[in-house]
């Protein structure tokens, strides 16, 4: 049940993100702002996970695996939060360059690899249950991103699918 718990606490943060995007969408920015919170709701389980199980694996792998983790949620966090208001030329604007030439959502990536490197490092069926829900969860936003809502937000989105892949890089 604690599982169950922790699951349904990070896909409130996913679905917040959806309505967050559906609200940009609509032009309710004020709402926007409270519902951005999803984002963070989604990493609140792994201060959990991280805070209450340890690791059954050699400190050497361990290691190894806290590294991939790390740059997996560094990269995660450069795509998603960082990147583009840094390097979009105006706000609202698509941002089709950095790591967005890589695939249309570079984040779902980074995010998929930090679970799968997570699961690998806490080697129990439970937490890898709850990391591969998340990551479906992932999944499911950003192809509602990009069938549904980008295409609405962005006229240019259009062309920007005929050149970039979806998720896995060529």
């Amino acid at each position: 049940m604690e599982f169950f718990k922790l699951f349904l606490l990070g896909a409130s943060g996913y679905l917040l993100a959806a309505l967050y995007d559906v609200a940009l969408l609509k032009g309710y920015y004020r709402i926007s702002k409270l519902l951005y919170l999803g984002f963070f709701v989604t990493a609140l389980p792994f201060l959990f996970l991280f805070s209450r199980f340890e690791s059954p694996h050699h400190p050497t792998f361990k290691v190894l695996l806290m590294l991939i983790m790390a740059a997996n949620a560094a990269l995660l966090i450069y795509s998603v939060l960082v990147e583009i208001p840094l390097k979009s030329s105006k706000s609202g604007s698509l941002y089709t360059g950095g790591t967005y030439t890589i695939c249309r959502h570079p984040g779902f990536l980074w995010f998929s690899f930090f679970n799968v490197s997570a699961s690998l490092f806490f080697w129990y069926t439970p937490i890898t249950l709850v990391l591969a829900g998340y990551t479906l969860c992932n999944f499911a936003l950003v192809t509602l991103e990009d069938q549904v809502l980008f295409p609405k937000m962005f006229p240019q989105y259009g062309e920007y699918k005929k050149t970039t892949p979806f998720l896995i890089p060529r």
